[in-house]
């Protein structure tokens, strides 16, 4: 049985188990070790407010206390996220200023991306520098503003889906970096580690990854070992970052102890794994990987939702959700007009009334030319009937809307 003790009340002989904190910020090299010494009180005493301590391995009695179970383990770590989390930096610059800069880091993030996977599935040796440096300029243009880049990621080629899916997974897990406060240098190894989370599938047969839902055990075996394959390739190379292998090798962890391939709760996992790993949950439903059918974004986020207490770190999955918005950038929204848009941007304190491209009429006849509409211009006059109002998200393909033709043409790309 696992109890939480307090650093005050540790002695040596008992087991320490997990952490307050992910291992990673911690001094000690193993995830898990019995206490021997009185340097390893000190450093628990100045690292941690409490630990989990296992009954059964320790040597000693361990006093009675607050049994842990993995919903323990959770909160404990909602309390580790929120002394990280801070409040995000406004907007540096405005869409309109940052879409034709990012649309070079854009094209150039692209083109590196399919060059990096390329690379990986000829066995050729990667240029983790240049990776390393366009993503530093995707996180420079993220912290300006990340509207831009999240706009961008429409045009995605999705004829080669695992460069679109390493993309967005790349750009929004930045955008929600940008939303907790996490610094520059942290933002940068994380989009690393996002870009290559699933590199490690580059390494399986083309027809696994085609139709992933009915998968004999030991194709599943197969498909998940994509995590361990990806620590090795990013392992062999030289200045690859622990926190970058560890997003490869861990991004299939849930904070319950369910996942794989080690089976880790939240309190193993880095801020960054746990980032990237709830993205990739995201994006994947709602793009349909593997040949799976994809479902609309509002649901999406109610199965996220409904999965923040045992799978997901429950603080990050409503401030992701509170991230992205209800109507996130690139969606197709219905107005109370009738007119069918693409929300383009949005305010952080506006998330309600973004500024949309209307694209259909009430008639559902073609808008031509679109027009851009900030809708938060109607909020403030404060009108109770608001026909210029988000009504719900619809699906693009119901309306025959290509938002990566509409994009393209209206604000050019690539």
């Amino acid at each position: 049985m696992k109890v939480i003790v307090a650093p005050i009340d540790l002695q040596k002989g008992m087991y320490v188990s997990e952490l307050d904190r992910p291992w990673l910020e911690s001094p000690f090299l193993f995830q898990g070790f019995r206490i021997t010494n009185n340097d390893e009180l000190e450093q628990i005493t100045e690292l941690c407010d409490f630990v989990f301590v296992d009954t059964e391995k320790s040597t000693v009695a361990v006093p009675e206390g607050q049994a842990a179970n993995s919903g323990d383990a959770i909160r404990a770590m909602e309390q580790e996220t929120g002394r990280i989390v801070k409040p995000a930096e406004p907007y540096r610059s405005n869409f309109e200023d940052e879409y034709p800069v990012a649309k070079n880091i854009h094209r150039h993030a692209h083109d590196m991306a399919t060059a990096l996977f390329d690379d990986v599935r000829m066995g050729r040796s990667l240029d983790i520098v240049e990776t390393r440096r366009v993503v530093s300029e995707m996180v420079d243009s993220i912290l300006r503003n990340p509207d831009a880049l999240l706009l961008l990621n429409c045009l995605n080629d999705k004829d080669d889906a695992l460069v679109a899916h390493a993309m967005t997974v790349c750009t929004l897990s930045i955008s929600f970096g940008r939303y907790l406060g996490l610094d520059k240098d942290t933002l940068v190894e994380m989009g690393m580690g996002a870009l290559v989370h699933d590199i490690g599938e580059t390494k399986l047969p083309d027809n696994l990854l085609k139709d992933t839902g009915d998968l004999s055990e030991e194709d599943r075996a197969m498909l998940q070992s994509h995590t361990r394959i990806g620590m090795m390739i990013m392992k062999n190379l030289e200045g690859v970052s622990e926190r970058v292998i560890a997003i490869a090798r861990d991004h299939h962890e849930r904070a319950d102890g369910s996942g794989y391939p080690g089976k880790l709760k939240n309190s193993q996992l880095d801020i960054c794994t746990r980032i990237v790993s709830l993205v990739d949950t995201y994006d994947s439903v709602t793009s349909g990987v593997h040949g799976r059918e994809k479902i609309g974004l509002d649901v999406a986020l109610k199965y996220i939702y409904s999965w923040r207490e045992g799978l997901f770190d429950a603080l990050l999955v409503e401030k992701f959700i509170q991230c992205i918005g209800i109507y996130p950038i690139g969606s197709t929204v219905a107005l109370r007009s009738g007119h069918i848009g693409i929300v383009i941007s949005s305010q952080p304190d506006a998330r309600l009334y973004p500024r949309v491209m209307l694209v259909l009429d009430a008639r559902r006849q073609p808008v031509e030319p679109p027009k851009t509409m900030n809708l938060a211009m109607f909020r403030e006059k404060g009108s109770d009937d608001n026909a210029y109002e988000v009504q719900k998200l619809v699906d693009a393909q119901d309306y025959n809307i290509d938002v990566r033709s509409f994009v393209l043409r209206e604000l050019g790309g690539f």
